[in-house]
């Protein structure tokens, strides 16, 4: 017979083992790592520059003359002989010197300018006195503009060493049709039936003069002319109908030249004053007249 004991000490460990096989242990789940799914990158803005623009010179318009220096010489402005620049958006400038009228061309930044050869009229004045050589000297220091600063609607304008030799004052007188208006021009080449410039047939005398009343007159080898003339905008201008004289001249090429003179004025569209102080007449094709003052 077996103890108590021994038979408390077996049940236990039978509970033991029959506890120990009913229990079973949580399968292991396999852990995965997500990838971390990256922030999205913003792409900068594409920033375009603008072109530098270059700001238009201040100079259009009409200046009186104040004083002046020209070498050795001053200018004062001598009453009753107006001196006047205008300067144009065509890249003329043209005026009275005091006696004469005058046309030149000039290019000019915001601070810097250059004017060309003036072609001036021929005449003479007596009066008011010292108006010749007062036009002399101003004629000669516009020549010699580098230079240009406009303060409080007073326009100075200096040489190439910095000197003031030109001070204006601004008027809001309108300029005249054309800037080179008033200036007697004799013709010296035109485009020929060959389409080459040809020279003027040096025993005849052409010529133009456009009126600030909108007409022009002239000699055109043989006979003479007039018509009327319209600018509408910067170096446009149209010519014509013109009415000449009738009478026939026998020297050889004389009447060829005028015909193509004349048919040549009423074609031209645009105009150009050149640095060198010439005129020229031209086309979509280029210059068919050139004249000189």
């Amino acid at each position: 017979m077996k103890s108590p004991a021994l038979i408390l000490i077996t049940s236990a460990l039978t509970v033991a083992v029959l506890f120990a096989g009913c229990t079973t242990s949580p399968p292991i789940v396999p852990t995965t790592t997500t990838p971390a799914t990256p922030a999205p990158t913003t792409q900068a803005p594409m920033t375009s520059v603008a072109p530098t623009v270059q700001p238009l010179p201040p100079l259009p318009g009409t200046w009186f003359l104040v004083s002046g220096h020209a070498g050795k010489g001053t200018i004062n402005a001598v009453p009753g002989a107006n001196i006047t620049a205008i300067f144009g958006v065509d890249g003329t400038v043209s005026g009275s010197a005091g006696c004469n009228r005058y046309v030149a061309s000039f290019v000019a930044t915001v601070s810097a300018i250059t004017i060309g050869t003036p072609a001036v009229t021929h005449g003479t004045c007596d009066s008011p006195s010292g108006v010749m050589t007062q036009e002399s000297l101003y004629l000669s220091a516009l020549r010699g503009a580098s230079t240009y600063l406009i303060q409080d609607e007073v326009l100075t304008i200096s040489d190439s060493s910095g000197n003031t030799v030109l001070t204006f004052r601004r008027s809001e007188a309108s300029a005249e049709p054309v800037p080179f208006a008033g200036i007697p021009w004799k013709l010296t080449s035109y485009k020929g039936n060959s389409g080459s410039m040809e020279q003027v047939i040096r025993t005849t005398n052409v010529t133009a003069l456009l009126g600030a009343d909108g007409t022009i007159r002239g000699t055109s080898g043989c006979n003479s002319f007039t018509g009327p003339y319209s600018s509408s905008g910067p170096n446009a201008i149209k010519i014509g109908p013109i009415a000449s004289t009738l009478m026939y001249c026998s020297e050889p090429g004389v009447m060829d030249q005028e015909t193509a003179y004349l048919a040549l004025l009423q074609a031209v569209t645009s105009y150009e004053v050149t640095g060198d102080g010439t005129l020229q007449l031209r086309t979509a094709a280029g210059p068919v007249l050139v004249y000189s003052s």
